[in-house]
């Protein structure tokens, strides 16, 4: 079914622009797809996620999801932040040429936050009209996961930046600086993705979801199924980000989902 979705999502992200509605999702570990950051960039992915690491060298973050992975890895450079700053270039200071909605590119952090996010920080400020929304209201925002210096220091670093949110109890001024929740759903259900989830653990992360919406901040969980029959109870649920190994596919079925929603059959 996947397959049939994937070669059908273009066409169907057309209609769905036609409404201008846009189903949210994160393009989880997005660096192992065919062509990392372009396929889920042309479904307009809301989030995007690269996995970065810091190396001997100075300056250096590879782009890789385990260290095993790092001999042939690309820079960050090649891979996210050089494609990024030429699309805005072309796109005359905004992702999409024909949109003017902002993505998120989540940036987990395999190696210790010193030096990893201050080499990260100098990279993004060369260019502080694609990465800073205090300079361009368009800009990508770079959300930090992964590796994350103490919430009670967020407020120390420059707003080229923001962090992930794990957990509910920040206070307010932390969420500030924390832009979205992301948890892991294994913590809260065993669902595979097939059948009906359990009545508790659908209780449970329903709680979760407007736990996070009373402190206005949208919710995401990691390690969640993957699967058509996932993305469609995770849509009614009101999951903001849906996590997706499958971009395209993806993408496909919730536009596809909502353009039905919008088309009455006479």
């Amino acid at each position: 079914m996947i397959r049939l979705i994937f070669t059908l999502s273009s066409a169907l992200l057309i209609v769905c622009n036609t409404f201008g509605q846009r189903q949210l999702f994160h393009s989880h570990n997005d660096y192992e797809q065919e062509l990392p950051f372009y396929q889920a960039y042309a479904q307009q992915a809301a989030s995007i996620e690269a996995d970065i690491y810091s190396t001997d060298r100075s300056d250096e973050l590879l782009v890789a999801h385990n260290k095993e992975d790092l001999d042939e890895a690309p820079t960050l450079e090649e891979a996210y932040i050089d494609p990024i700053v030429s699309l805005f270039r072309l796109n005359k200071g905004k992702a999409w040429r024909d949109s003017d909605k902002w993505f998120v590119l989540l940036v987990d952090l395999k190696t210790p936050v010193d030096p990893t996010l201050d080499i990260l920080i100098r990279k993004l400020q060369r260019y502080p009209e694609v990465f800073d929304p205090n300079v361009n209201p368009l800009a990508v925002r770079v959300v930090i996961s992964g590796n994350r210096p103490p919430a009670d220091t967020f407020k120390d670093y420059p707003y080229i930046i923001s962090f992930d949110g794990d957990r509910m109890d920040y206070t307010p001024q932390q969420l500030e600086r924390i832009p979205m929740i992301s948890l892991n759903f294994r913590s809260f259900s065993q669902w595979k993705g097939e059948g009906e989830i359990a009545e508790g653990e659908l209780k449970k992360l329903n709680e979760l979801i407007a736990q996070a919406h009373a402190l206005d901040k949208p919710i995401r969980f990691w390690g969640s199924p993957d699967s058509p029959e996932a993305w469609s109870l995770f849509l009614q649920m009101g999951i903001d980000y849906i996590n997706t190994d499958f971009p395209e596919a993806c993408a496909a079925f919730l536009n596809y989902t909502i353009f039905q929603e919008n088309t009455t059959i006479p």
